[in-house]
């Protein structure tokens, strides 16, 4: 209904009941609330007293109203319950008491109080909606009682997440789980917690975050915001979504709790159809929070911890190991020899292949501090420190399918991220209120081989079996010999609200100082290869990969720079009517560079520019307008327009900091016949391996290496959102607690980033589909990171929802489908520049053009259904359901450039797109043999090779494109449905007012119900099938080597397609 009306006695107490209305504020750590007093006879009542008590601390916040009977109160903290007591001179007092306030958004509290001559306290309970499940518009809120319903058993903000009905998560390989919001690229989303962001914004990890896990204990999350378009100019730092959490504070009364979590692989499925799975795992989670006075009513304190542990699974070991996967043709045997021979001449520890620990440890404590009735503080300290095991297999030189490494090859990930943060609400008038915020962040990050990285890496040649060509690798992978990153945040902020008349402003100023030192030095210890157990015993090399700084010091490579990122905005929240409310205001950003480029004077000599722009001086304009509507008692109305910026990974700036052409050397041989004699002890003054006759050669050139480095026109990424939505709620009976909604959503992207390669800046010729064909191969690669205006998308979403009592218990439903259709340049997959230039499948690799996303879901379909009932009397069974049915990830269907670059004739671009995880350009597809486009002397000439492959398109997706490019992200791999069930039982504890609570978390139960439900099929990085290889031959494409049906697919069907199941026991107190 309505509840923005003049409501009566009666209407507020059916307002407060079915939970008062919201509108969305700021990306803050706090609520509001913001209403309207009123007299019987419908004029504003100015003078009268409104305080606000927070219950569990005593907390009192009082406001009086002004000559248009409004008043408003900030910085209310999230949760409740609370109790608000309106009075004015000459009628009778109202108290609305047990409401709980939600994150992130404002409750609308209209109050009409009657005269004097009744003297009945008019009392109205509340609603507990702050503590559940609310979907309104483009914003999506969790309560404590939600957040406990979630199915999730790595205990993943992102889980909670995933029931917004415009979030898709995409699982990787791994189990890495990637966020996209409203279709955009996973990296562009902010993630804050209590106030300070905590997304991996250097964009070096699929998850989002800048931790291996979840950087907050799950347990320690009071209230959790999905956000998709929110129109408030506080909000900024992203242009796909922001989630917003904010932690648990202490109260009056001692409270605390103790959990435990457990699963396995005997706990898991083991196959799913034809597929079978060879799960080795075991995880358990300690948690533990205490929370209470240290001074009553005045100073709160709260506390929680949170470790992980986990025994890594060996994926991959020779024959016998015991591994998950085995490789038939190496042994124990050879790994002994090899070690022995390494231990002889070089006196290094190959390492084995063991099973290794894998922790993750969370700390959260807050401070709160009532300063008196118009001030509070609260002081935040959050640490979290992790680490993974990555096994590596592959090098320089080998396809990671003929290749083992042992555990020297593999590394130890580990990132901590420590916060400290204060907060200061302050009520200096009831019509003036300032936010004062001031926090530091550090993350640190490392990559630390196994056994050291001061060791090169060796690829070692055992035997060839069916053709296929096996080695073992030793020592650190190329990407560890130096590779850390640390980076320092410091934040401050303050927001002023002034309430007057009928508008609520505000002013705020922010600024990020942000500290980047980042090392990373690919084969800095150098890569060597060996073509037989004899020739490592004889330390003779037949390939050597060298990269280094010229001082042949790898910290001479760091990328030491930062940048200043300063915000000023304003806006005016007007009340236009008792049904409307209007938003409009603007944000102004400007951005300040630390730290230096080097400038390549080749660089400039070649192309007329210089490398060593960065941001500094760069700003952006950001208006926003938005409005709610109350139509009707039973109808909402809402909508906006809006620029937003951010989001995206500073390490594509970094990137021009790390590759300025000017400091690094490098020696590649691989293939010349030429041997090297590797040193058997390191260099007394460099700790390197490297042949001095190969440092000689490289102190006597010039450096002229590989450029990164922004355009000229390089601007600040933003995207335009627009939505419009209606909420209604039937009058009709039979309808009674439905909740219907509607919302679309359009996003136009300005300045999204692209990269193109300097070299080849304009086509030397034309395919024969019209396409240009470059030549890339003059000079050391460029790769430039410029902006494009490409790139739209609109999405549709219809909900439904209801809460509802019966004898037969306590139900909560609630359904979305969202349509999306989604475009962009295929842009950002990866940290480096040369894999987001190369690393996607293209029309023009050189000219991009706006296709499918990779990131669209074009259908989603979201469920989510709670029944709770007391089984046991006094004790509450609660069963929560998570369903899913979604649309298969994009692809596209690309020539096979292993053999082929179709469209580079100098074939600058070959040493990238013949590897084979390396997308191509888009195919064309002949309508037949006697397509013009064809080469008659395609497959050789063979008739029937040639009808193979027409026969082939025929009977795929390709025939929708014959005669034609095929388009990008044009098919889909196969949909998915997925059920999570959750299952919680409270049972009898020590004490009556404590409680005993175990859990079941079922993921993926569709699958334990039949062995063929369940499965998730992604196509592998790069979105890409690649068919068949093509050269230019006098105007047509000559076609060769097809690929198998299995080659072609490129599917990777994913471990979370079977069952699991996690049990978990909680004592709270």
């Amino acid at each position: 209904m309505n509840f923005k009306a003049k409501l009566s006695r009666v209407a507020i107490a059916v307002a407060v009941a079915a939970g008062l209305a919201g509108t969305a504020t700021a990306q803050t750590t706090t609520s509001s609330i913001r209403g309207n007093v009123v007299t019987e006879a419908g004029s504003d009542l100015s003078g009268a007293t409104v305080t606000i008590k927070h219950e569990p601390t005593g907390t009192s916040s009082v406001a009086t109203t002004n000559e248009n009977g409004t008043f408003s109160s900030r910085g209310l903290r999230v949760g409740g319950p609370y109790t608000i007591t309106i009075s004015g001179d000459g009628f009778v007092p109202a108290k609305v008491e047990n409401v709980y306030l939600s994150l992130d958004q404002a409750l609308d509290l209209p109050i009409q109080l009657e005269s004097s001559r009744s003297t009945e306290v008019i009392t109205v309970t509340g609603s507990t909606a702050g503590t559940g499940y609310t979907n309104e518009a483009l914003s999506t809120s969790l309560g404590l009682q939600a957040l406990q319903q979630v199915v999730s058993i790595d205990r993943d903000i992102t889980d909670a997440a995933q029931l917004d009905p415009f979030a898709s998560v995409n699982v990787q390989s791994g189990g890495s789980k990637e966020l996209s919001i409203a279709g955009a690229n996973n990296k562009f989303n902010s993630l804050t917690v209590d106030g300070v962001a905590l997304n991996d914004r250097f964009g070096l990890n699929a998850n989002g975050y800048p931790t291996q896990r979840s950087p907050i204990s799950y347990d320690a999350i009071e209230s959790l915001s999905i956000q998709t378009a929110p129109f408030d100019v506080e909000y900024n730092g992203f242009t796909g979504g922001t989630i917003n959490a904010v932690t648990k504070s202490g109260t009056n009364e001692f409270h605390g709790s103790v959990g435990y979590y457990y699963t396995d692989d005997s706990f898991a499925g083991d196959n799913n159809g034809d597929e079978e799975f060879n799960l080795d795992f075991e995880e358990e989670t300690f948690v533990a929070t205490l929370g209470g006075p240290l001074i009553k009513d005045k100073l709160f304190f709260f506390v929680a911890y949170d470790k992980f542990e986990s025994v890594a699974p060996l994926n991959r070991g020779p024959a016998g190991s015991g591994a998950v996967n085995e490789v038939p043709n190496i042994t124990l045997d050879d790994v002994a020899q090899v070690s022995q021979i390494v231990s002889d001449v070089w006196g290094f520890d190959i390492g084995n292949f063991q099973k290794d620990d894998v922790q993750d440890e969370k700390v959260l404590a807050n401070i709160d501090w009532n300063i008196n009735d118009d001030h509070r503080a609260k002081f935040t300290y959050m640490l979290t420190d992790g680490n993974s095991i990555n096994e590596q297999n592959g090098n320089n030189f080998l396809a990671q399918d003929e290749v083992l490494g042992a555990s020297s090859a593999w590394y130890d990930r580990s990132e901590k991220v420590e916060s400290f943060i204060a907060h200061v609400f302050s009520d200096w008038t009831s019509d003036f209120s300032t936010q004062f915020k001031v926090a530091k962040t550090t993350q640190a990050t490392g990559q630390e081989s196994l056994n050291g990285s001061e060791f090169p890496n060796f690829a070692v040649f055992l035997r060839e079996v069916d053709g296929d060509e096996n080695y073992l690798t030793i020592g650190p992978d190329r990407f560890r010999h130096g590779n850390s990153l640390d980076q320092d945040f410091f934040q401050v902020k303050l927001v002023g609200i002034y309430t007057t008349g009928d508008h609520i402003m505000k002013f705020g100023y922010e600024r990020e100082e942000v500290d980047v030192n980042n090392l990373f030095a690919q084969n800095s210890e150098g890569s060597y290869l060996f073509n037989s157990l004899e020739d490592l015993a004889n330390a003779e090399a037949s390939a050597l990969l060298y990269n280094n700084a010229i001082t042949n010091d790898e910290n001479d490579l760091r990328a030491i720079w930062g940048y200043n990122y300063n915000s000023l905005y304003f806006q005016d929240s007007w009340e236009a009517t008792a049904e409307l409310t209007i938003d409009a205001g603007i944000r102004y950003d400007w951005y300040e560079a630390e730290g230096s480029i080097r400038e390549n004077q080749n660089f400039v000599d070649r192309y007329g520019y210089s490398n060593t722009n960065d941001v500094d001086g760069l700003d952006v304009i950001l208006p926003r307008v938005s409005f709610q509507w109350y139509a009707s008692d039973y109808t909402t109305v809402r909508g906006g327009i809006g620029r937003f910026s951010g989001g995206a990974p500073s390490v594509w700036v970094s990137n021009s900091y790390s590759n300025d052409g000017v400091i690094s050397d490098n020696y590649q041989d691989f293939g010349s016949g030429q041997t090297y004699q590797v040193p058997t002890t390191p260099d007394a003054a460099t700790g390197q391996y490297i042949p001095q006759n190969i440092l000689d050669q490289l102190a006597n050139i010039d450096p002229d290496g590989d450029v990164n480095a922004l355009a000229d026109d390089f601007d600040i990424p933003t995207t335009w959102k627009v939505s419009l939505g209606v909420a209604h709620e039937p009058e009709m009976e039979e309808l009674e607690g439905w909740l219907f909604s509607a919302d679309v959503l359009y996003n136009k992207l300005e300045n999204a980033t692209y990269w193109y390669d300097q070299r080849c800046e304009n086509p030397v010729s034309t395919a024969p589909d019209g396409r240009g064909v470059y030549d890339c191969s003059e000079g050391p690669e460029a790769i430039v990171t410029s902006s494009i205006d490409e790139g739209d998308s609109i999405l549709y979403a219809l909900s439904a929802s209801k809460a509802w009592d019966t004898s037969y218990g306590s139900f909560d439903f609630f359904t979305s489908y969202t349509y999306a259709d989604v475009e962009d340049i295929g842009y950002g997959t990866s940290s480096t520049a040369t894999s987001n230039y190369s690393d996607f499948a293209a029309y023009d690799r050189q000219q991009p053009q706006a296709g499918t996303s990779n990131f669209q879901t074009e259908h989603l379909w979201k469920m989510r259904f709670n029944w709770k009932k007391e089984l046991i009397d006094g004790y509450e069974t609660t069963v929560s359901i998570f369903a899913e049915r979604r649309s298969g990830q994009p692809y596209s269907y690309t020539f096979d450039e292993n053999n082929a670059c179709v469209l580079d004739v100098g074939g600058g671009r070959c040493a990238r797109e013949s590897r084979n995880d390396d997308a191509g350009h888009l195919l064309y597809v002949p309508d037949g043999i006697n397509d013009p486009l064809f080469a008659a002397t395609s497959f050789g000439g063979d008739l029937a090779a040639q009808q193979e492959f027409i026969d082939y398109i025929n009977s795929s997706e390709l025939a929708q494109y014959k005669g034609g490019i095929a388009e990008r992200n044009g098919d889909n791999s196969r949909w998915s449905t997925i059920i999570d069930v959750r299952i919680q039982q409270e049972l009898p504890a020590l004490y009556p007012e404590h409680k005993l609570t175990v859990f079941f978390d079922i993921e993926n139960f569709g699958n334990l119900l039949n062995d063929d439900w369940g499965r998730i099929e992604r196509t592998r990085y790069e979105y890409e099938r690649a068919v068949v290889s093509a050269n230019i031959v006098d105007g047509q494409y000559e076609y060769f080597d097809l690929n198998s049906d299995s080659r072609i697919k490129n599917l990777e069907v994913l471990d979370q397609s079977v069952w699991q199941v996690q049990f978990g026991i909680k004592y709270d107190f």
